[in-house]
């Protein structure tokens, strides 16, 4: 509950803007980061074949 108490409360936009981008940046590089130990281990797993 406390993520929906800090989008819904009244704080400045700018902050709140703030907060979304900083939670998409996360995904995102949390999403690359997990593509790419997923190709390094298929390269290594290809190697040993």
């Amino acid at each position: 509950m406390t993520l929906l108490n800090v989008f819904t409360s009244p704080i400045a936009g700018g902050a709140q803007t703030f907060l979304v981008i900083v939670c998409i940046l996360i995904g995102l590089g949390a999403g690359i980061t997990a593509i790419d130990t997923r190709s390094t281990f298929s390269k290594k797993k290809k190697a040993d074949h």
